[in-house]
């Protein structure tokens, strides 16, 4: 269900470091944060095992309760704080401090609501809980019966979270779109001509942007409902990891922003 696993995606960061200085410091922390969602993934499998979810049609959300997974927040939040910038360096080891109570809570809040809408948490609440829980959602994403090939909405039909980014892959003469999920990585197929945030179909609306510095990564904007999506073109670069190119995607970002279009989800680090 999920592409590129964990080795994938920390082998792709540290390249890219080594070629984008102005990258670098935020894919080298990905990387750093992936080895421990790694970890977590490896652990919960074991324990969970590979056996498919048994109930097709369960809601992905509801075929986890993350209060299980609490005991294991602290020691991810101390890892955290050993590799992050000091602001959030200072909140995790804050959080790790707190009643498993409160820590539960937070995970539960995140679990039910996260990457839908707005989070309901503040921003470094919401990384510590998205960075611990994305490896249990997509590991259940990957045991699943169901394989949403095609879907006509711009959410996830496995857990209902918006997406993260495109992918563009090769198809016949030409490329198809799918979108990549950002809470449990789901990937599924979406027309090429359609925002996934309002639905516009008028082509004139639909807005493709591409840097020449980064000919494979694409800002595709709606001028409807001002909202946008990196886009990963593998067509034209084969050896991308989307989750992990999107990242080095930072001034196509900012160039977004400043014209008043806004992202649709933002990624893990907040971008």
């Amino acid at each position: 269900m999920t592409a590129w696993n964990w080795d994938a995606r920390i082998a792709r960061a540290e390249n890219l470091a080594a070629k984008l200085p102005f990258a670098a410091e935020i894919l080298k922390f990905y990387s750093a944060i992936a080895r421990l969602q790694k970890d977590l993934s490896a652990q919960f499998a074991a324990v969970r095992g590979r056996q498919p979810r048994r109930e097709i049609g369960e809601p992905l959300r509801h075929s986890f309760d993350p209060a299980s997974a609490a005991p294991q927040f602290p020691k991810f939040l101390s890892a955290v704080a050993a590799l992050a910038p000091a602001p959030l360096a200072d909140f995790s080891r804050e959080l790790a401090a707190k009643p498993v109570g409160e820590q539960a809570e937070l995970l539960a809040a995140y679990w039910g609501n996260g990457c839908r809408a707005e989070s309901p948490l503040d921003e470094p609440s919401s990384f510590c809980a998205r960075a611990f829980l994305l490896p249990y959602a997509a590991f259940l994403a990957d045991s699943s019966k169901v394989t949403p090939t095609s879907f006509s909405q711009g959410i996830c039909p496995l857990c209902e979270g918006l997406p993260q980014l495109g992918v563009l892959r090769p198809e016949g003469d030409g490329a198809r779109r799918s979108l990549l999920c950002s809470f449990c990585l789901t990937e599924w197929d979406y027309r090429r001509i359609l925002c996934p945030s309002c639905g516009e179909e008028d082509e004139k609306k639909l807005c493709v942007y591409v840097a020449k510095e980064f000919d494979y990564l694409r800002v595709e904007a709606c001028d409807s409902c001002y909202n946008y999506t990196i886009s990963v073109d593998l067509t034209k670069d084969g050896h991308a990891v989307p989750l992990v190119d999107e990242l080095a995607a930072l001034p196509l970002s900012l160039w977004a922003n400043e014209q008043g279009y806004r992202k649709l989800q933002k990624n893990l680090l907040g971008m």
